[in-house]
């Protein structure tokens, strides 16, 4: 089974992300220390992750021992030409 997970939507990025902290086995106080964010930054994060900068992501992402990967989508899922994509 992968452990690879397609984010799409600020929503599945808030659900993963608080995964990934469960996994660990870390509360948002834990998590906030080794961050070093308080633990009300780390609960705003995971209920709305489109309030975080970049670097403050990435620095989540590391405590969390996993990695932001870009890459393009499958041929078959892209969006065709004249074809606006929606957030």
């Amino acid at each position: 089974m992968s452990d690879e997970f397609a984010i799409q939507t600020i929503r599945q990025l808030s659900s993963h992300l608080r995964s990934l902290r469960r996994r660990l086995g870390l509360t948002q106080a834990q998590l906030g220390r080794r961050v070093g964010v308080a633990q009300a930054r780390i609960g705003k994060i995971e209920s709305n992750p489109g309030s975080v900068s970049v670097e403050q992501l990435l620095r989540l992402l590391t405590v969390l021992e996993s990695e932001l990967l870009i890459r393009p989508k499958a041929a078959n899922s892209r969006v065709s030409a004249g074809t606006k994509a929606t957030w």
